[in-house]
């Protein structure tokens, strides 16, 4: 206790990462300082943490929001908040030391948050640490930006402008909330997850297990707890083992450690974009056969869990670098043609060389005339959308014929030429003539099954 936290850490404001720091302009953060310490400001906060009770307003005021509404990375903690609102453009510690000061009084209390729409001012931020730290009680100071990424991500405020919504959902500049989609679920449904890919990857001191977890990315952090709990439990008397070598050394022995990796879908295991990772490692173990530590941003009793803050961020990066089946295929078929014949030129007068129709001279001449295009071929390949799983191998394959034919120009570059020695060009030329035609069977196996 008595540690600065991260806003993204307390559960309720989580989506918070879904705003990035650039997104808050100017105009939308004068908005947000423009907001009523009561009737915005607090109130948004209560709905955002589901607390519907107000913390009465007076002399006998502790404070602002008094709440045990609130998650510390799955740790449920009480709460204090101390707000200031649109009549302190400063906030200095005169303004609001005497209330931190009361903080103090109430017994049990793990956290304390100070927001503020003004500019803070260095000499509350010392009193408002000192205090927390000496109260023994973790702490989060919110300023301007942070509460308009808050309220935006929780469609409070526009993300255009940041005026409040009214109760029709319109800012104050008329554009409208986007209604998004409506779901439903059943309140007393099963928890459903797939393990889709287990390992063993034990050896002689530990049995040890990893695997893949899939589930329903509507899912709140909590319910993922209890599967990581569930699955690591599960792993744990798992008699899986890769070969008869390694069952006769552990038979029905329990796991000593088990890795859980957990994603929503399978782009997410394509990108080893994890929500998060963890592992268990029986407490028995020795210490010289523990695995390197997750550093990990909470603890579940023994499991470490290692939360991807960047999840959000990751996502949005590679679905906008993703390309559709067909905007795949078509950013290749041009790319594949064209390199291949230049390949089974280059080829050709490689032939001819060694039949000694044409001089070694000749052969490089000709190389280095080729070589530019093929570089800018290589380096357009590098712009194809990534592609979805089912033309992973493919795109893969690709891939790799680019690389060797783009090999079969380097050893005949001017840099090549300097670099090796004829005997070795040769040698090197005709290894990667082999790499082609296999690159070939491999494009055309894996050209068949795409279709």
């Amino acid at each position: 206790m008595g540690r600065l936290i991260k806003i993204q850490d307390i559960d309720e404001f989580s989506e918070i990462k879904t705003i990035p720091y650039a997104a808050i302009n100017t105009e939308i953060l004068t908005n947000i300082r423009n907001l009523d310490e009561k009737s915005e400001m607090e109130r948004f906060l209560r709905e955002i943490l589901y607390d519907p009770n107000e913390t009465p307003h007076g002399p006998m005021e502790i404070a602002d929001i008094l709440t045990s509404h609130v998650h510390v990375r799955g740790n449920k903690r009480l709460a204090a908040f101390v707000l200031k609102g649109k009549s302190f453009s400063r906030v200095s510690s005169r303004d609001v030391t005497h209330q931190f000061v009361k903080l103090r009084q109430i017994q049990g209390l793990g956290l304390m948050v100070f927001g503020a729409l003004g500019n803070v001012q260095d000499d509350a931020q010392r009193d408002f640490v000192q205090i927390a730290i000496d109260a023994g009680c973790d702490y989060l100071l919110i300023d301007a930006q942070d509460l308009a990424r808050l309220f935006i991500a929780y469609e409070k405020v526009c993300p255009k402008d940041g005026t409040p919504y009214d109760d029709t959902g319109t800012c104050k500049k008329g554009h409208l909330r986007d209604k998004g989609v409506t779901l439903e679920m059943e309140v007393r449904e099963k928890i459903r997850y797939t393990i889709v890919k287990q390992k063993d990857v034990s050896h002689a001191g530990a049995k040890r297990y990893s695997a893949i977890v899939l589930l329903d990315r509507h899912y709140p952090k909590d319910v993922i707890r209890t599967i990581i709990q569930e699955a690591t439990e599960k792993l744990r008397y798992s008699n899986y083992y890769r070969n008869e070598r390694v069952r006769a050394r552990w038979g029905r022995t329990p796991a000593h450690v088990v890795w859980l990796f957990i994603a929503y879908d399978l782009e997410d295991i394509q990108n080893a974009n994890w929500i998060c990772r963890t592992c268990w490692i029986d407490p028995s173990l020795p210490k010289d056969m523990h695995p390197l530590s997750l550093n990990g941003n909470e603890k579940l009793g023994d499991i470490e869990v290692f939360w991807n803050d960047e999840y959000k961020s990751h996502k949005d990066f590679f679905e906008s670098h993703f390309g559709t089946k067909e905007e795949v295929l078509e950013a290749i078929r041009p790319i594949l043609n064209e390199m291949i014949k230049l390949a089974r030129e280059a080829i050709n007068y490689f032939e001819k060389y060694r039949r000694e129709e044409i001089s070694e001279d000749e052969l490089i001449l000709k190389m280095q005339e080729m070589e530019p295009r093929v570089t800018e071929l290589y380096l357009q390949s590098g712009n194809i959308p990534m592609p979805p799983e089912d033309c992973k191998d493919y795109d893969q394959a690709c891939q790799n014929i680019f690389a060797t034919i783009h090999d079969m120009f380097l050893y005949f570059s001017k840099r090549g030429s300097e670099r090796w020695p004829k005997q070795n060009r040769d040698w090197l030329m005709q290894d990667t003539i082999k790499r082609f035609y296999n690159d070939m069977e491999r494009i055309r196996f894996e050209e068949s099954r795409i279709h």
